[in-house]
């Protein structure tokens, strides 16, 4: 059996169709749902008009270590600038508690797809504050009011300072150090690989515990301004030019011991299990950014002429377009199923669709299944759906490159940039290996859902980059 080709416009319809089916799922009313894709809208506008005539000039200036001090491509902040302090687009993703309009994961990665249709590096830049704010506001105290307020006005945007040289995967590996000292910790530690580092204002903070000289546990704090942090590097990267990655340094950083996220000594364990919406976001990346291949390698198939006909009538790269259309719902049905999944683990649920009929009926399924099967199973839907979006999103990005032949190899030209900007998702936010073994590591918890089906099993058949993913991991075929 053969799947009906999609056009882009109908790809975007189901689009908002996965959109509406599992918000409303999570409680959301129509109302709510209309009114986040009028700001999707919004910064669609600001994005077509701000963003798209910049993202190359962006690209070939990249960001550069001046005298110590960091110099953005010129327009990149003021679009920041616009999007989270003159439209507080940060503010819809707090919980309205906290002063915010509480929408929740599945909502902030709509919105993560579309800023990567138009600039990985400007949606990284904007959004990795969501990640510092899904810390204060689950481990949320008094003190913590005005560090949310100040994310609803833009007045911050946001780094996570957890990984070291010998501390990636294995972040329980960190060698900084926290240290009470009155009423304050004292942080010390140099951190790799930081997005937005050395230029956002407030972040996370990831180290040891030291208790009279000895390491107990790890401790994450939040860490606001810049005194004591100094940039020791700006890494040249292949991809993601326009936004920042540094090694910083930590010297003797004082923060109020109230910064302590969670409880001493169990960071790694309370916090980092918990900030899984990292992962969900570089699926929705790779959505963004195959939605843009796509749309780039059709236009210029439809406009190369070749023995006096556009290529896109040729066997070998229609059937390339066909099969990248095919490809973009399977990825847009697993950024969906994960976000829902973790908006449902964060509300104490199953995380998967159970049927069960309200709030209380939804706990009390939920305490019938310890809590380590639980969080076993939110592993299971974010990893699988990492590994396949990001392997998958380098596959067809080759695939798009190779339409554009020679054009595709000069930096210049925007599929050039994709091709280079979409190979970090396999790699940041835990490499594909390691969602490997996490999947292997939650498949006995899937035995508790009786009615529960793989992804896969919802499409007709395979697509050729499912069959290159499962030749590369063959312990995927048949578990996602």
């Amino acid at each position: 059996m053969t799947e009906v080709i999609q056009s882009i416009s109908s790809i975007s319809n189901e689009h908002k169709e996965h959109l509406g089916f599992y918000a409303k799922k999570l409680g959301y009313s129509s109302e709510q749902i209309a009114v986040f894709e009028e700001v999707m809208e919004t910064v669609r506008t600001i994005l077509d008009k701000k963003v798209r005539p910049k993202t190359m000039e962006w690209d070939r200036q990249g960001t550069k270590l001046v005298n110590g001090k960091l110099k953005l491509p010129n327009g990149y902040q003021e679009v920041i600038n616009e999007l989270i302090m003159d439209n507080e687009l940060l503010s819809w993703f707090v919980p309205e508690d906290f002063g915010g309009f509480g929408y929740s994961n599945i909502f902030s990665n709509a919105l993560t797809s579309v800023m990567a249709e138009y600039d990985m590096s400007l949606q990284v830049g904007t959004l990795i504050s969501l990640s510092v704010m899904e810390a204060l506001v689950i481990y949320y105290r008094p003190e913590y009011e005005q560090y949310l307020s100040n994310f609803i006005k833009g007045k911050h945007t946001g780094y996570v300072a957890f990984t070291e040289p010998q501390a990636g995967s294995n972040l329980e590996n960190v060698k900084s150090t926290s240290m009470l000292d009155g009423d304050e910790y004292v942080l010390n530690g140099s951190k790799i690989f930081i997005s937005n580092g050395g230029h956002a204002e407030a972040g996370l903070f990831l180290a040891k515990n030291m208790v009279d000289g000895k390491a107990q546990g790890t401790n994450v704090f939040y860490v606001e301004g810049l005194d004591g942090i100094e940039i020791l590097r700006l890494e040249d990267k292949s991809g993601l030019k326009a936004n920042p990655t540094a090694q910083l340094q930590f010297n003797n950083v004082r923060v109020p011991k109230e910064n302590l996220i969670a409880d001493a000594g169990n960071g790694y364990r309370k916090v980092l299990e918990r900030l899984m919406g990292m992962r969900t976001g570089v699926v929705a990346q790779g959505v963004g950014a195959v939605s843009r291949a796509l749309e780039l390698a059709e236009s210029y198939a439809d406009q190369r002429i070749q023995f006096g006909k556009p290529i896109n009538s040729f066997y070998g790269v229609k059937r390339k377009l066909d099969e990248m259309k095919r490809q973009l719902p399977r990825m847009l049905k697993h950024c969906y199923l994960a976000s829902f999944a973790l908006d449902r683990y964060n509300k104490g649920y199953i995380p998967y669709d159970i049927g069960a009929s309200g709030h209380e009926s939804e706990l009390a399924a939920a305490d019938g299944i310890p809590g380590i099967a639980r969080g076993a199973l939110v592993h299971y839907f974010v990893s699988q759906a990492n590994i396949y979006t990001s392997e998958i999103a380098n596959l067809v990005l080759y695939d798009a490159q190779q339409i554009f032949g020679g054009n595709g190899f000069i930096a210049e030209n925007e599929i050039n940039k994709l091709t280079r900007d979409v190979r970090v998702l396999p790699i940041y936010e835990g490499t594909s290996e390691i969602h490997e073994w996490l999947i292997s590591r939650a498949k006995p918890a899937l035995e508790l859902l009786p009615k529960f089906k793989v992804v896969s099993s919802e499409f007709d058949g395979t697509t050729v980059y499912e069959r290159m993913l499962f030749e590369k991991f063959p312990s995927l075929k048949g578990s996602i």
